[in-house]
């Protein structure tokens, strides 16, 4: 069905998955207190942490989202895309490259690659990929060129392939092979020029990380991960290391978190974060902690709540509510610690068109508008001037749009 692959990283085996992550849960509020009153991290020896359970929580308010749309229209992509990706350049222009084309009720992946320009608020092409691929991952390099890898190809099968994108002459050509094959993957660029790439799925969830080197053009494994697994949010920290978060262990959503450190390329152990959850968005806040929303929970529901997680190990307030459940979001932090919520998969499984802002200091969420269309398994990318593009993305259960719009804050962070 069409929805299931909208969650595209729901594991198998539901039953076994919600009758063991209800035991988890209960178990695992006891770590949650001891953790809230010590102020610290979890020992590598301690039993799987398990946070709130949403049910445990006093009930939200109800939100009330503004009928205004939140987003200015700019010219719509040349290609109607879904399960892109898009990177920011040093010049101001947005690379926006394959995902899924429906085209007569058949999904294909696209070789497709279109360029935005801020200047002219519009999207022309801007070449073609080597192999097409959706839900892959994309990076961009200190050279200015994108490393684009893993994905699903036409045939609907997991990629080890990649390439590189070479956005001056329009060109790509092919580079090592991941060590793995990965969709719905993360990625995160280090300032040493390599990129750490951890997660996804083939046939199942994959509980490794790797990392690419320029220079050699390879991959090569930085070994399997404790627990997660999946598609999982992987975020680079103020200090150069990295936080991944959630994820499952054998399908079952967890809330461990594991840290990478590029310096000695090892991984350390932190259970911080306190609710259970998978296929979440987050994003680095600029007072150094990391603000994770939506996801799947225990019960493959998907979760209303967020919550902020200090990567050092302190303590972390209860989670907080969202104003509505959502997965297949989008979540872009700005630089007064704000954040902007965009779209994604409702409990319903729906695409939904609502966005939500995170005020810093009051820790709140407040809903700012809906948009004119809905839209899952888009992209939002912050811009040199503070706005952020959405582009793309699933307008339905059956059809992907070609329409992207700007958000423009009241005054620029």
């Amino acid at each position: 069905m069409r929805r299931s692959r909208q969650y595209s990283t729901s594991r198998g085996g539901t039953s076994c998955a919600t009758v063991l992550g209800i035991v988890l849960v209960v178990v695992g509020f006891a770590f949650a207190v001891v953790q809230a009153n010590t102020g610290g991290s979890v020992p590598l020896d301690t039993p799987n942490f398990i946070g709130y359970a949403q049910d445990s929580l006093p009930p939200p308010a109800p939100a009330l989202f503004p009928s205004v749309d939140p987003l200015v229209a700019v010219g719509g992509l040349g290609q109607a895309r879904a399960e892109h990706t898009a990177n920011l350049l040093p010049d101001g222009r947005v690379i926006v490259v394959g995902g899924i084309s429906e085209a007569s009720g058949s999904p294909s992946a696209l070789t497709s690659i279109e360029s935005y320009d801020p200047n002219t608020r519009s999207f022309t092409p801007a070449g073609d990929l080597l192999t097409a691929r959706a839900d892959h991952i994309a990076s961009t390099l200190q050279d200015g060129t994108l490393l684009i890898a893993g994905g699903k190809g036409a045939d609907g099968r997991a990629l080890a392939s990649a390439e590189i994108y070479d956005p001056k002459t329009g060109t790509s050509r092919p580079t090592g092979d991941m060590t793995a094959a990965r969709v719905s993957a993360s990625a995160v660029s280090l300032a040493d020029g390599t990129v750490f790439v951890v997660g996804g799925t083939d046939n199942g969830p994959v509980w490794s990380a790797e990392l690419y080197e320029p220079s050699s053009g390879t991959f090569k494994s930085l070994g399997p991960l404790a627990w997660a697994d999946g598609a999982v949010p992987a975020v680079e920290l103020s200090d150069g290391r990295v936080l991944v978060a959630g994820g499952g262990a054998a399908g079952i959503p967890t809330s461990e978190a594991e840290i990478y450190d590029p310096a000695s390329g090892a991984f350390s152990w932190v259970a911080t974060i306190q609710m259970v959850r998978t296929n979440a968005t987050s994003c680095l806040l600029g007072d150094g902690r990391v603000l994770i929303v939506g996801g799947l929970d225990a019960n493959g529901n998907v979760n209303l709540t967020t919550e902020i997680i200090d990567p050092n190990g302190q303590a972390n307030a209860p989670p907080m509510w969202l104003g509505d459940p959502r997965v297949n979001n989008t979540t872009t932090a700005f630089g007064d610690d704000s954040a902007l919520v965009v779209g994604g998969i409702d409990s319903a499984g729906v695409p939904i068109a609502t966005a939500e802002l995170f005020l810093p200091g009051k820790d709140v969420f407040e809903p700012i508008g809906t948009m004119s269309e809905a839209r899952s398994r888009h992209t939002a990318t912050l811009l040199a001037d503070g706005s952020v593009l959405i582009v793309g993305g699933w307008s339905s259960a059956s059809a992907v749009t070609a329409s992207a719009g700007l958000y423009v804050p009241d005054s620029t962070p």
